[in-house]
């Protein structure tokens, strides 16, 4: 082995000694997946959107499970509106304007952001983001990549579509706060 060679070698051995190399990450199918009636997480991830005529946008998103019927999601980013933050309340979807509960579809959105924002079934995306890819009519969603956060099996990338629509989902960061139930 040359001089060159023999470093790189030894390099990599003292990285490998003091935990600086990682040979492998966890198997996330070997983790136990997160229950379906998991509450007290939130999540920081991105979603692209894009509808059948190539229109679409990216928009980051933070979404929190406060209780199996209660969600808070905030969505920022470039798809038509700034920011603004959705709440949902069993089957029940609003956004607050000057301390008025209001509908979902009289939230002020360019025309692009109303459609996908009509399109899109915001009541179920949470339970894609827990790792159970319900597909309501019309929809494929598939779970394309998991990871492990904290022993959780929870998902890292979903894609979902629709004659009209497609989504691509990434989960940047995961935090529970509560006791999974």
């Amino acid at each position: 082995m040359s001089k060159r060679g023999l470093r790189f070698a030894s390099v990599l051995l003292i990285l490998a000694l003091n935990g600086c190399v990682t040979t492998s990450l966890p198997d996330a199918s070997t983790a136990p997946k997160l229950p379906q009636d998991s509450i007290g997480w939130n999540l920081q991830g991105k979603a692209a959107v894009t509808l059948s005529d190539n229109r679409g946008g990216t928009v980051n998103l933070e979404w929190s499970r406060l209780e199996a019927t209660r969600d808070h999601i905030r969505l920022t980013g470039p798809l038509g509106a700034g920011a603004f933050e959705v709440f949902r309340e069993g089957e029940q979807l609003f956004w607050i304007d000057e301390g008025v509960q209001q509908p979902l579809d009289l939230l002020p959105l360019n025309d692009e952001a109303q459609t996908i924002m009509a399109t899109l079934p915001l009541k179920l995306v949470g339970t894609w983001l827990m790792g159970y890819p319900d597909s309501p009519a019309g929809w494929e969603v598939e779970i394309t990549q998991w990871q492990v956060i904290e022993g959780w099996q929870v998902p890292r990338k979903i894609e979902a579509y629709r004659d009209d629509i497609s989504v691509r989902l990434v989960v940047l960061s995961w935090e529970f706060e509560a006791a999974h139930q």
